[in-house]
């Protein structure tokens, strides 16, 4: 992706082309219409995807294709099996026998290659080999001509890819969108760049967005973004409400009250800034979850009997663990730093597995009834997923990042009854409050996250279980407070690398540096990208007036268990 001076803005003439890059700047003159002209003046895109799609198109327009028409297609039909099945019937009616002899000879040469392209899929799969992935699955695309392998595809790019290496999956779908989803794929490439903090390409968006009169959603938010970075929280608040955004997104999409109540509390209006989090929180919720389910799935996990415990060889395996936002990522990113030390994101290796495990055709438990034959099936499949994210083969220490699989602790001391851990400590207040006000993905343990009380109860459950299982000092844990880790980073570094065995290097001391090389996976890698010069981030006093009596009794104890002021 480039900045705004090398879009095009002007069609090109057949035979001259553009490529992704520079098309961009017609998405107001292509994008916007899904016209027969529209869809020809996309095939001025050097791209094979988006030229699959044009052609296709206009195949089932019945549009005769003429010689330039014509010549594009041919040269698509090198790469595509799908554009060459296409074309047959229409070779045929223009009588082209000379054309359809090349296709013919296309598909000869190309059919061996073609039919591996399964099969590498599968193994890049397996291998969490993401790059790989997506570029495989455009290949299907191109094969098969089935649209979910690029909505597939666009999706690992935009979980899984540095952004400039996803970004082209994102754009493609803006030109492969009915007129009623441009908003939406148009979105999805601005959210990306957000998160990932390249503002230079998404500013360079905002006069192409602006002038996209149907495209209310991504103008609003495009526009805010720019009132937002600009510091103008006042002039961002006051076009949300005039532009009747806030009231169109209200109940569905949680974006544009997210910016409202940031830019409120910039402002030190905390009332309306937790009256926007609401918002925020209501637009949020999937009844397809509930925090209530969430607990009632650890209970019943944790009450799995194990007679004896199992064998755990895997003494070089780490977790990271705490609870959302409790400084986890920023500690997991300077960990990756080192050279010896692989970190493996939130990869929900253990409940990902636990269906699998007490679930599957076993010889040995027929009628899954055996406890222990499970429990060291989910140990096993726990292990084997988790290597599939190790990119380090040099690793003396391999960590699972994931911060809410501490609510897990009394099943996880049945499969790992020697496991060892890294546990962050943050302010309890701050760390509800900062869970509340994020957006998330919605799953069992994110739903607790759009209530204060919800959010209380679920942490006062984690911790209370994790102190049961460890009353006291023990070399099993290793805890980190958030507060001293940005205050004596060096230390607190030396103590989790000695923790894990491994000596210390200053690379991880350039773990800003190494961050900004990786793809954003939450919502704490814009402030990891800031280092260490932003402090320490609180302000639960500021929202003091959402924590009622109701959640005092939850959270207090453990404001007092960890040393913090009252």
């Amino acid at each position: 992706m480039t900045s705004s001076p090398q879009y095009v803005t002007e069609i090109p003439t057949f035979p001259e082309e553009v490529n992704l890059s520079q098309a961009i700047g017609l998405i107001p003159k292509i994008a916007q219409s899904t016209t027969e002209q529209s869809i020809i003046d996309r095939l001025r895109i050097h791209d094979p995807v988006i030229r699959v799609f044009s052609l296709a198109t206009l195949i089932q327009m019945k549009r005769r294709f003429d010689d330039e028409i014509l010549t594009v297609a041919m040269h698509v039909a090198q790469r595509s099996a799908y554009i060459r099945q296409l074309l047959v019937p229409e070779l045929l009616t223009l009588r082209r026998f000379d054309l359809i002899e090349k296709l013919m000879e296309m598909e000869g040469k190309s059919r061996e290659k073609t039919a591996q392209v399964p099969m590498l899929l599968m193994k890049s799969e397996q291998d969490n080999d993401y790059a790989a992935q997506v570029q495989l699955l455009e290949l299907m695309y191109l094969q098969t001509g089935n649209i979910r392998y690029l909505e597939q595809a666009a999706e690992v790019a935009r979980g899984r890819l540095f952004w400039k290496d996803g970004v082209k999956c994102l754009l493609r779908m803006v030109f492969m969108q009915s007129k009623a989803g441009l908003d939406n794929s148009l979105l999805a490439v601005t959210q990306v760049l957000d998160k990932e903090g390249a503002r230079k390409e998404f500013l360079s968006l905002v006069p192409i967005i602006n002038s996209l009169d149907e495209c209310k959603i991504v103008r609003s938010y495009v526009i805010a973004m720019k009132f937002f970075w600009g510091k103008n929280y006042q002039k961002c608040v006051d076009f949300l409400l005039s532009s009747n955004a806030l009231e169109i997104t209200r109940d569905k999409l949680p974006l544009l009250s997210n910016i409202a109540a940031k830019c409120y509390e910039e402002l030190g209006q905390y009332q309306k800034a937790a009256e926007f989090y609401a918002y925020q929180s209501k637009a949020q919720i999937d009844d397809r979850f509930s925090p209530q389910a969430f607990i009632d799935g650890l209970n019943e996990r944790a009450a799995i009997q194990n007679p004896q415990p199992l064998e755990d060889r895997h003494d070089n395996y780490f977790i990271m663990t705490g609870f959302p936002r409790s400084g986890t990522t920023l500690l997991e990113n300077a960990l990756n730093a080192h050279p010896l030390v692989a970190t493996c994101e939130e990869t929900s290796s253990l409940i990902g597995s636990f269906a699998p495990a007490f679930s599957a055709p076993m010889e040995r438990d027929p009628e899954r009834k055996k406890g222990m034959v499970r429990l060291a099936y989910h140990q096993k499949l726990y292990y084997e997923n988790l290597d599939r994210y190790v990119k380090k083969p040099d690793a003396k220490a391999i960590i699972d990042k994931t911060p809410i699989i501490s609510a897990n602790i009394k099943y996880m001391e049945k499969i790992f009854p020697n496991k060892r851990y890294i546990f962050s400590i943050r302010h309890p207040y701050d760390v509800v409050l900062s869970n509340y006000k994020q957006v998330y993905t919605q799953n069992g343990a994110m739903a607790a996250f759009n209530d204060i009380y919800d959010a209380c109860v679920l942490y006062n459950k984690v911790m209370s279980d994790w102190f049961e299982v460890f009353p006291d000092e023990t070399d099993r844990v290793c805890y980190i407070k958030y507060d001293d880790l940005v205050n004596n980073f060096k230390m607190q570094m030396e103590r989790a690398l000695d923790f894990l065995g491994v000596g210390w290097t200053d690379e991880v001391m350039n773990f800003v540096e190494h961050s900004q090389k990786r793809a954003v996976r939450t919502p704490s890698y814009e402030n990891v990208r800031k280092g260490l010069t932003i402090g320490v981030q609180t302000s639960w006093q500021n929202f003091n007036f959402l924590f009622d009596e109701k959640c005092l009794p939850l959270l207090d104890p453990w404001v007092k268990r960890f040393g913090y002021s009252q």
